[in-house]
């Protein structure tokens, strides 16, 4: 199976869940072309291509690749801030990781879900990550696999740790049944 993981900011997510599942994507992609926000600098210790551009030559460069096995191929979005065309999310299986349990709560879906718990607390009971198939409406696709947390009013910044963790969690646990590790 090729994988391939998409990010915007640091490249984080993609570092620890390559160390957890024992295996490297085949290729990383991101839109951070500039390194505005400075990669991880265990990123390039993968020693994984790194392809930089701004998003529309990235779609356009997907939409005429033929040098991958379509069928055999995932994409991972870990913070990748931009959405990826419909004709993408119908060509190849392409999954997001969300920092919110929209399973139970739908309004979690979109941007800064995190924030979006942080600053209404007291009406989150659960908190959690999912990963979901992408499709061309925004966090709509199937949920694929969701890991929650109590709620215990956490701070602010415990509240966005635990979210990472939950979400590195999901793709730990979907990437595993995908057959996508070492």
């Amino acid at each position: 199976m090729i994988w391939i993981a998409f990010f915007s900011q640091t490249g984080s997510e993609i570092v620890e869940l390559s160390k957890s599942l024992g295996r490297k994507p085949d290729l990383i992609v991101t839109n951070n072309f500039e390194e505005k926000i400075k990669f991880n600098p265990e990123l390039r210790k993968l020693n994984v291509a790194i392809m930089s551009a701004k998003h529309d030559l990235l779609m356009n460069y997907f939409r005429s690749q033929s040098v991958y096995n379509i069928s055999q191929t995932i994409i991972s979005l870990h913070g990748y801030l931009r959405i990826l065309p419909p004709d993408i999310c119908e060509q190849y299986e392409v999954y997001n990781g969300h920092p919110g349990a929209i399973n139970i709560y739908p309004e979690l879906k979109g941007k800064d879900p995190q924030e979006k718990v942080w600053l209404e607390m007291e009406k989150y009971n659960i908190i959690g990550s999912v990963v979901h198939r992408c499709t061309a409406e925004l966090d709509a696709g199937d949920i694929m696999k969701s890991v929650e947390v109590s709620n215990v009013n956490f701070s602010r910044d415990e509240v966005y740790t635990s979210l990472k963790m939950t979400s590195l969690s999901a793709w730990n646990f979907f990437m595993k049944e995908k057959g996508i590790c070492g």
